[in-house]
């Protein structure tokens, strides 16, 4: 499903309830992470960056969130980065996605937790997932792991917890929220 398109995620959200019947968790881990030094974005790519990241998020909580309101309950997590915290060079633009993730998440929190719906956003650090360890992301570490206070790669494993709590009953009133989970790198 391409989220950066209205119609796409129309169509998605009714097919999921067409054959579940409710949505009451909807992760957004949906991104584009280009690696490109500041003076080497041009718009295009900028927009690519800011349709995928951030218009898509938009389009997914809007269209999930209706039905989670007349349900009365959901779970939104927004998977953010601490790059936005630690301001990592040549992702200019996907900081900035990154950045309104944060604060969409915090915006939406206080509009929508009258309706039983909590958002959170969760910031992991660099993770050895599939596209990181496939792409020029990989080479990251090298720089990354030694300013951690857990000196050691992430891992897909290290941020599921985080999710599932965010996602479960136990976090019924935590919204607003960002949690880094980060091995300490950028340590706030």
């Amino acid at each position: 499903t391409d989220v950066s398109d209205e119609k796409s995620v129309a169509n998605l959200v009714k097919a999921v309830m067409a054959e579940y019947g409710r949505i009451d968790i909807l992760v957004n881990d949906a991104a584009v992470v280009p690696f490109i030094p500041w003076e080497n974005i041009d718009f295009t790519e900028w927009r690519r960056v800011m349709s995928v990241n951030v218009d898509g998020l938009f389009l997914m909580c809007r269209a999930v969130g209706d039905v989670m309101k007349e349900a009365g309950y959901g779970r939104i997590i927004n998977i953010a980065s601490n790059v936005f915290v630690a301001g990592t060079p040549n992702l200019a633009h996907y900081v900035a996605s990154k950045g309104a993730v944060i604060g969409f998440t915090r915006a939406l929190a206080g509009e929508i937790g009258k309706f039983g719906i909590t958002v959170n956003a969760v910031a992991p650090g660099l993770t050895e997932s599939e596209g990181v360890m496939a792409g020029e992301h990989r080479h990251g570490f090298d720089y990354v792991v030694p300013m951690q206070a857990i000196p050691r790669r992430g891992l897909p494993e290290d941020i599921a917890p985080t999710v599932a709590f965010l996602a479960s009953e136990e976090a019924r009133w935590v919204t607003g929220s960002t949690i880094v989970v980060d091995g300490g790198h950028t340590r706030h």
